[in-house]
């Protein structure tokens, strides 16, 4: 079996080019699921980004069905081609004047996507340095900032009956992410999903561990997935944790998160907030004003101290990692007046001298952040 691991490929390379190579256990698993829903010899198995072909395994457990593998990495392409003499393979963008015909598939025939697909936000500020976002060409119909949304507006565009793949959580739980995709979410529905942590690739320790989904989808036009919906999907993960998207309140949805032109008598700055894992590398309160710079309303200033302690306290989930800050809304009145206390003390530079928390006060604060970061079905 090939080894999915991109040695040919450098850093820069790999975040272009999405290219993080699927462990063999989510292909056994893949295949497990795609039994359970799919008996007919007739259906042609496309993976349309395959790498050295990891998905492409399958065809040892559907071995009367036609396989097809795809990627824009000639060199990965010629090892699959040599592991699966059976497969029929193209080395071509397949972002760019996407139809079944250019893979040999009719429109009568039925079609399952397989694959891991390449997902690289441009606008993310993770590897932002040698990210390039208008090196591959996309259709017009199916662009999106992410390679991974277009990679699923393209499985739409093909009409595939049925797509098992894997990709970021963040398509489905950020509002903006899963409108990008709705052209793929508003025609499926899903029938299984895991999660679990982007660290099972290979070759990815230099990267903040984010939550990815193996998901089977079922093409259900016109009546999908809604956002709505997501809220109520129960997520379990590899490691046997539960959660919904309605376990927590988010701090996000009280405060402002990116900057404005509103400006207050007390000049208080702070960092722009996407998510866990972003506040992980980012700054909080700030004395300069940048372009990231938001302008705290000093009666949220609460909210903001409380972000400020979760970063310094927090040890929260990878599943948590592309979430905006939870936090439990009914009883923050408990903690609220403790994270003013212990930011004021920890920003002298914004706040001028202040007296510091005693060891009960952060450990009323940690033990509140402990079990916000500990919440589960």
């Amino acid at each position: 079996m090939p080894q999915e691991k991109p040695e040919h490929l450098n850093r820069s390379q790999i975040i272009n080019q999405g290219s993080f190579y699927t462990p063999k256990k989510f292909v056994e698993l893949a295949g497990g699921w795609i039994k359970e829903f799919m008996h007919d010899p007739s259906y042609v198995f496309l993976d349309s980004s395959c790498g050295y072909g990891a998905f492409l395994q399958l065809h040892d457990l559907f071995k009367e069905n036609r396989f097809i593998g795809n990627d824009i990495d000639g060199r990965a392409i010629s090892t699959a081609a040599t592991i699966y003499p059976d497969i029929s393979f193209f080395c071509q963008n397949a972002l760019t004047q996407v139809s079944r015909d250019a893979f040999g598939i009719s429109d009568n025939d039925l079609l399952i996507i397989i694959g891991n697909p390449p997902y690289n936000d441009t606008t993310s500020q993770s590897g932002q340095k040698i990210k390039r976002g208008n090196d591959i060409e996309i259709d017009n119909d199916i662009k999106s900032r992410d390679l991974g949304i277009s990679f699923l507006n393209s499985y739409d565009k093909l009409k595939a009956d049925y797509a098992c793949i894997l990709h970021p959580l963040s398509y489905l739980i950020k509002k903006a992410n899963f409108k990008s995709a709705s052209k793929f979410f508003n025609n499926y529905q899903i029938e299984k999903i895991i999660v679990f942590p982007s660290s099972e690739f290979a070759n990815t320790s230099k990267i903040v561990s984010f939550p990815v989904i193996m998901a089977l989808y079922r093409r259900h036009e016109g009546s999908g997935i809604t956002f709505d919906k997501v809220k109520n999907i129960v997520f379990n993960t590899t490691d046997g944790c539960s959660f919904s998207t309605n376990c927590w309140d988010y701090v996000g949805d009280y405060i402002r998160k990116y900057p404005g032109n509103t400006r207050y008598d007390q000049e208080i700055l702070f960092y722009t907030l996407r998510d866990v894992n972003a506040l992980r590398r980012s700054r909080t309160f700030i004395t300069e004003r940048i372009a990231n710079a938001i302008d705290v309303d000093p009666q949220m200033l609460a909210y903001y101290c409380y972000i400020d302690c979760f970063k310094k306290y927090a040890n929260a989930p990878y599943y948590l990692g592309n979430f905006d800050i939870p936090f439990i809304k009914e009883e923050f009145p408990l903690v609220s007046e403790l994270v003013m206390k212990i930011s004021k003390h920890n920003h002298p530079e914004v706040f001028g001298d202040n007296d510091a928390p005693t060891d009960a006060e952060i450990e009323s604060v940690i033990k509140y952040i402990n079990k916000v970061t500990s919440l589960s079905l």
